[in-house]
């Protein structure tokens, strides 16, 4: 948000990838203003979405309903933030008293709840889902110290990385409304900038291939809560930054789309581990739609065969039941997995073989960490179900 539109530029001297100093992107149209929605949702988007839902279209009219009971229970609780500085336990899911729960589940909880509540309130204008949103966002900006609390790659990274941009979503979604004050944006903007900013001076000492796609992702979505274009610059346009986008797609991924085992080297996962894959393209997706919505395209960015949607295809047969999925490190793949990254590939590219990915998962899909509905906001809305594979 804010400031004009800006192309991508190269990437200069990145100290790991010098063969990527001459990077572009590709400017498109669309381009966020600072008052109005431009995250992950535009105002034409949310337009859309709101006129199947009065159309009684499926799955949005049934997955709305379901939001819509979610936000409004919502209206009864209380904010649950921390005092001081993000510490890292171990999950537990849930407490007899949510006081009682570590940082992480309080953060996942209240940071759902502002992404429920804004989604409502875009899709409705009601002013009581706004106005519970900003309760919860200023409970946590009174309340949690603005750091990026991490000394070492671990568990809390991710935990912190990938729950907090879906507070930053909700609050954007609620731009333009009458309890989002100007006073209170600027609170808020102060607060996201600085935790962006420790984010970036202290992730290098810190980032792994596992976590550096989140980080970027925290930055780019702090960017947009901030109004600073310089941070989603740092993450994808000119900059002295090595780990910028476009240098870690071509890190991780080889010419096939596959993980490079080089880039895993370290990692606890190795190789064809196709749950951490796919996690990892998660992130990168989710940065090039933040990018999309500021006039950049990240989507078809591509050198030497390497970028998103060769990568997206090279897993997608693991999804659409060709080929089985090997062991996955413990962790389940089903309706909740990230393989839902698939509904908004398929809403980029009307790839048959997304399609039938989205089709085997089973519809509607729901991303547990930061997105949500995603079958109520980014399925594939183009004429026509989908066009032949390539």
């Amino acid at each position: 948000m804010g400031g004009p539109c800006r192309g991508g530029g190269g990437v200069t001297s990145p100290r790991r990838l010098t063969l990527l100093t001459l990077l572009a992107t590709t400017v498109v149209t669309t381009c966020a203003r600072a008052d109005e929605p431009g995250m992950f949702l535009s105002p034409t988007e949310i337009a859309e979405i709101r006129s199947r839902i009065d159309a009684g279209d499926e799955p949005w009219a049934s997955v709305f309903a379901a939001l819509y009971a979610d936000a409004t229970a919502a209206l009864r609780m209380d904010p649950r933030p921390i005092e001081g500085r993000f510490r890292y336990t171990a999950p537990i899911g849930h407490a007899a008293d949510e006081a009682d729960l570590p940082h992480p589940d309080r953060l996942r909880r209240d940071s759902h709840i502002v992404r429920d509540l804004g989604l409502v309130y875009a899709l409705t204008g009601e002013e009581q889902f706004a106005s519970k949103a900003v309760e919860f966002v200023s409970a946590w900006v009174s309340s949690m110290e603005p750091s990026w609390p991490f000394d070492r790659p671990g568990p809390g990274v991710e935990a912190f990385d990938s729950t907090l941009p879906a507070m930053f979503y909700g609050y954007d979604l609620i731009a333009g409304s009458a309890p989002r004050t100007p006073e209170f944006a600027q609170a808020v903007a102060a607060w996201a900038g600085t935790i962006a900013e420790e984010c970036k001076l202290r992730h290098y000492t810190t980032g792994t291939a596992d976590t550096t796609g989140w980080n970027m992702l925290l930055i780019a979505s702090a960017s947009v809560v901030a109004n600073k274009p310089q941070d989603r610059n740092f993450v994808w346009g000119d900059t002295e930054n090595e780990d910028t986008f476009q240098s870690m797609l071509y890190l991780l991924f080889d010419s096939s789309g596959k993980v490079d085992a080089r880039a895993s080297a370290g990692s606890r996962y190795q190789g064809e581990d196709v749950f951490v894959a796919i996690r990892r393209l998660k992130t990168y997706v989710y940065v090039a739609e933040i990018a999309r919505h500021h006039g950049v395209d990240l989507y078809n960015w591509q050198r030497d065969g390497r970028g998103l949607r060769s990568s997206l295809t090279a897993y997608a047969p693991y999804f659409t039941g060709e080929i089985s999925l090997p062991g996955v490190g413990g962790f389940p793949l089903g309706r909740d997995a990230d393989a839902w990254v698939y509904e908004i590939a398929h809403t980029t590219w009307p790839d048959r073989m997304f399609q039938e990915a989205i089709q085997y998962l089973g519809r509607p899909g729901f991303d547990m960490d930061i997105l949500g509905p995603v079958a109520l906001t980014h399925r594939y809305r183009g004429g026509g179900e989908a066009a032949e594979r390539p």
